[in-house]
């Protein structure tokens, strides 16, 4: 009787790239750090002049009636803003962009007292304003603002950098702005895909004898992936066949649409709860092996409170939310694997309105004490999505997670950084997007884009696709939600599938993706008895087909980043 054995050697995968794709490549990590001195310029400065100050301040002007000076610290140079009037008084850079183009921004930023938010603006030569990103600067350190933008047209802009204060002075050093065509931009999306989200793979094959053999055949199906995707779900999915058969297919996570928030679960009155509907969906979920998050304990958007709860008393208000947060927590604890707790309040602060400003951090204590096992959400939305916005950018972000982190109680508790990931449906700003994702997923929280979707519009399919592929190819995102589904859930803002569950085209976007994202393949060993492959995280069934005798073996296996040297034998007789 003949034996084979078959060697699978998982190995980290080296990535090599050209220059333009390596300097996309660089450390996050300090982002979140205020350093005594700061670090080098990425990629040189890119297209900046002058951009460490060693030539005084050659390429830069005052904006304004400001004044600016090169000063020297510890033989380091930097530039100075000072005499400021007007809060928007500043100094500026002209540089010239180019249609269809991402911009990688990076500068080091400090304030003369205090601290203060600072960004980084591109004035165009029609008056149209890019924001690139902020930072929350301070006095005594260094703090990185990291961002970029995407442009739509070939034009003169003025890079500038506003604080709304106008009595402090503006620090800024080694500033860095790098151009990136979009097929370079999708170049490193797919290093980083290969990189972070697959192990390069080996199999040597032997006979019992230890002679290599060829032409075995290797047959690898993944049946599970480690990298969780998922759709949002609705209660249509208890009446629909063909929903169950379309999600179940395609999806192993989910958030519920609106079945678990407080004015679906205790709509009619104070007291009379109903959870039929999120029980029945959370038992078709574990049927199915489908995983949850728990969307939402509370919402803090004054204008989603269950109608009664708003004609309240504060002091009955607090007891309500007790009574809510025991309630549903409670119920399904141990059973979903996250829990926004308090959704969107940065944006918006009815509970701290109510009962104070540390009522978040209580909810927050008390959702883990009722199940500890689940991940805590921090979920908002245009943090990654509209620059424009900086209620919730990522500095603030940051700030709020920690306000909540350093409540008494708080400081063990496993956090989760939820980034909703809701887009017009124009170009998205990818450089903005990744710049946030990596300052926010340096911090070794887990990081979720927990409800993704696009504005209707016609680029909504291409739209969707940029944003996944940023999404899936961060080394710091661990899940994906989309929020849509098909047809019958509603199209108002994205759909996936026509009324006959037909894939329309954000749907053939998905489906192509998720194709994509999969390793399944047929191959033999070579005439070394080799067979070199990479594949994705996740499990597999393995087939190894002698080449003579036709004796099989069928095995599973992992592929795990956590675990890339394994090595796994498999005998074939």
């Amino acid at each position: 009787m003949e034996v084979v054995t078959l060697l699978l050697l998982l190995c980290s995968l080296l990535c090599t790239a050209g220059h333009a794709i390596e300097a996309l490549s660089y450390d996050y990590s300090g982002t979140t750090k205020c350093l005594v001195e700061p670090e080098k310029p990425h990629y040189k400065g890119g297209i900046i002049v002058n951009p460490e100050f060693n030539n005084g301040v050659k390429g830069w002007e005052a904006l304004g009636q400001g004044a600016i000076k090169q000063q020297l610290s510890n033989g380091n140079r930097f530039l100075v803003l000072h005499s400021r009037i007007h809060p928007l008084d500043s100094f500026r850079q002209r540089v010239n962009l180019e249609k269809d183009k991402l911009y990688a921004l990076s500068a080091w930023v400090q304030i003369s007292k205090g601290n203060q938010a600072v960004s980084a603006i591109f004035k165009t030569k029609d008056g149209q304003l890019l924001h690139a990103g902020t930072v929350i600067a301070k006095s005594g350190c260094w703090s990185m603002l990291k961002g970029g933008i995407s442009t739509n047209t070939t034009s003169q802009a003025d890079l500038y950098f506003e604080t709304g204060n106008a009595t402090v002075d503006i620090w800024v050093d080694n500033i860095s702005l790098q151009p990136f065509s979009k097929a370079q931009w999708r170049s490193h999306q797919d290093a980083r895909i290969e990189k972070v989200r697959k192990n390069k793979v080996r199999f040597e094959v032997t006979d019992v004898d230890g002679t290599k053999l060829a032409g075995v055949r290797v047959v690898i199906k993944q049946i599970r992936s480690d990298f969780p995707s998922g759709c949002a779900m609705s209660k249509n999915i208890l009446t629909s066949t063909d929903y169950q058969n379309w999600f179940s297919s395609r999806f192993k996570y989910t958030t519920f649409a609106n079945e678990m928030k407080w004015y679906s679960n205790e709509a009619r009155g104070r007291g009379q709860e109903n959870y039929t509907i999120p029980d029945a969906m959370v038992a078709f979920a574990k049927q199915n092996n489908i995983s949850i998050r728990g969307h939402n304990v509370f919402w803090d958007n004054p204008k989603t409170q269950p109608k009664w709860l708003t004609t309240l008393p504060p002091e009955e208000i607090g007891k309500a939310s007790a009574r809510r947060i025991d309630s549903v927590v409670s119920r399904y604890s141990g059973q979903l694997i996250a829990w926004d707790v308090v959704n969107e309040n940065m944006h918006f602060s009815f509970f701290e309105d109510m009962l104070g400003k540390n009522a978040s951090a209580i909810f927050y204590n008390r959702a883990h004490q009722l199940d500890a096992t689940a991940t805590l959400f921090l979920n908002e939305y245009n943090t990654i999505e509209n620059s424009k916005d900086k209620t919730a950018h990522p500095e603030n972000y940051l700030k709020k997670l920690k306000e909540i982190q350093a409540y008494p109680g708080n400081e063990n508790i496993p956090f989760g950084i939820g980034l909703q990931t809701h887009f017009p449906a124009l170009p998205p700003n990818l450089a903005y997007m990744r710049a946030g994702m990596d300052m926010l997923g340096s911090l070794g929280f887990p990081m979720w884009l927990t409800e993704v979707d696009v504005n209707t519009g016609p680029n909504q399919a291409t739209v969707l696709e940029e944003i996944l592929r940023e999404g899936y190819s961060n080394p710091y995102v661990d899940g994906m939600i989309i929020f849509s589904g098909p047809y019958i859930d509603g199209c108002g803002r994205m759909c996936m599938t026509d009324p006959n569950y037909k894939s329309n085209e954000v749907g053939e976007v998905v489906d192509k993706l998720l194709k994509e994202w999969k390793s399944e393949f047929e191959a033999t060993t070579d005439i070394h008895g080799y067979l070199n492959t990479s594949l994705f995280h996740g499990g597999y069934e393995l087939t190894a087909t002698h080449p003579t005798t036709n004796a099989s073996k069928i095995m599973s296996i992992e592929v795990s980043k956590v675990n890339p040297d394994e090595i796994i034998h498999v005998k074939v007789t």
